[in-house]
């Protein structure tokens, strides 16, 4: 009996199912039976990961699945351990502790806690002293005079400072375990970054789309419906049912538009981050983009290795290497004119980078360099050519790069003119490329605040690159190029497939 409760209450799963939660139609308690997301963030808890990122379409109860991951902490452990839900306003973190606090009640009486605490904000457990608490990330605080054993940070996205809030909650927490869960608010906020960073930043990424949850599917669809073109192609690329598509279009009249639905209920996380305003370059030269996944390494994103027949150009762009801006290189294709290779780092010297700048040109075959000659560039450029590397680019005049003004502006026009053959890139740089704006009373397009954009300018200098090389170099092998193209493309989306789960 004893172990038959001790395994009852180690698996989350099966701890979940001894509580209720509220009925989203009927607003009625029924049995807590864990949901696609709720499972997959259980999964990992129960892996041992520690900093976990959750970005998701809504209403998926993914703050459910994270509030019984607390709960559940607080209700097993032996020590007098602290256990932090945060939320953006004060209301909103209080409102998140009405389930746990309802929760107490739940489990069979045999299995029931002692409560010393059980405020409208705080729980505290009279014989182990444990507790779980609410906070707001406006707090000036926060979580400085706490150690928790862990920490939820709930729709961090819409946190007014959620770079001092992940960083407060991470010193806090230690080795124990953080959350961070929220709906995409914008391409370029710090939310973005710590997705489109994982996992190489060290973060266990949960995503959870709307073609995923049970609840968005329609159980009556009209005899008379036909799937447009469009729709076609939707169920084709996330295997959708016929139910699904039609609450799709039903769902997306309702709000209005299919740019909305996507924001609201996105199915990829290029959908989480359409909602952009002033971006230099538009939907209509970046929408059509395969965009391609990447387990992070060191060794940088391969879209492609070297082709014996084939040229390259490479653009470079230097940061200090001191944990700050970074080095950034693009590699891309004179033949199919598509980027093969793109890596970046902000923890290497200049002229250290230069040694990987060569080792990766010299595996593409030699390829022609162009890299800036601006501030830190003159290090590199000067290690480049004590390395014996000579396929650099130069002028007319043979002068380096300068990036000035004008200068910038033509990589980045020329990359725009590229765009619209471009059909494959790394998800890193295409969400840089989303970010860049004008700001007011400039010309020239920058990153956010807060934000990178080498590998973007990275880019631009490849194609801009490209624009100088021999005529010896340019290929015509325009069938062979489109039919590289399509197999990478092809390739990605198999891959893609593989590692989703399958829909039954």
């Amino acid at each position: 009996m004893a172990g038959k409760v001790s395994r009852l209450l180690s698996d989350l799963h099966s701890f979940a199912q001894l509580h209720t939660v509220q009925d989203k139609d009927s607003k009625r308690p029924v049995r807590f039976s864990p949901l696609p997301m709720q499972r997959k963030i259980f999964d990992a808890v129960q892996a041992g990961h520690k900093r976990i990122i959750i970005v998701k379409a809504r209403q998926v109860a993914a703050t459910t699945g994270c509030k019984m991951v607390l709960h559940h902490m607080a209700y097993t452990t032996s020590y007098a351990a602290m256990h932090a839900v945060v939320s953006m306003r004060d209301d909103s973190a209080t409102a998140l502790m009405d389930d746990p606090r309802r929760w107490l009640n739940d489990p069979p009486t045999l299995l029931q806690r002692p409560i010393q605490t059980k405020a409208r904000g705080k729980v505290v457990y009279a014989d182990t002293g444990a507790s779980l608490q609410a906070f707001t990330s406006r707090s000036q605080t926060g979580l400085r005079s706490f150690t928790p054993a862990a920490v939820l940070v709930s729709e961090a996205a819409y946190a007014p400072d959620l770079e001092e809030v992940i960083a407060q909650a991470d010193a806090a927490v230690g080795d124990g375990l953080l959350m961070v869960e929220s709906t995409a608010n914008n391409p370029a906020d710090f939310f973005s970054q710590l997705v489109k960073g994982a996992p190489e930043n060290g973060w266990t990424l949960i995503t959870m789309w709307w073609h995923e949850h049970p609840a968005y599917t329609a159980d009556l669809v009209p005899d008379d419906f036909q799937p447009t073109s469009a729709e076609a192609e939707l169920a084709d690329r996330y295997a959708l049912s016929t139910g699904q598509l039609y609450w799709h279009r039903t769902t997306s009249r309702r709000l209005g538009s299919d740019h909305k639905f996507r924001r609201e209920y996105p199915a990829s996380l290029d959908d989480c981050f359409l909602q952009r305003e002033g971006g230099y370059y538009g939907d209509e030269v970046l929408t059509d983009i395969h965009v391609v996944e990447h387990i992070g390494t060191t060794a940088g994103r391969e879209i492609e290795p070297p082709h014996p027949h084939d040229r390259y150009v490479m653009g470079v762009d230097i940061g200090g290497g001191v944990g700050g801006d970074y080095s950034a290189l693009a590699v891309v294709s004179v033949s199919t004119m598509q980027p093969v290779y793109t890596e970046r780092c902000n923890t290497v010297t200049p002229g250290k980078w230069a040694h990987r700048v060569i080792q990766v040109a010299s595996r593409y075959n030699q390829a022609l360099v162009l890299a800036e000659s601006n501030n830190h560039g003159h290090a590199h450029l000067l290690e480049l050519g004590n390395c014996g590397y000579r396929q650099q680019w130069r002028s007319p005049a043979g002068k380096p790069w300068v990036t000035t003004l004008q200068s910038k502006l033509d990589a980045f026009d020329t990359l725009r003119e590229a765009l619209s053959i471009i059909k494959i890139m790394d998800r890193a740089t295409w969400l840089e490329l989303r970010s860049l704006t004008i700001p007011a009373g400039k010309v020239a397009p920058e990153a956010p605040r807060g934000c990178h954009d080498d590998a973007a300018v990275a880019m631009a200098l490849a194609y801009r690159c490209m624009r100088d090389v021999p005529s010896s170099w340019r290929t015509h092998a325009l069938v062979s190029g489109k039919t590289r193209i399509d197999d990478l493309i092809s390739a990605s989306r198999a891959k893609r497939i593989r590692s989703s789960a399958l829909p039954f």
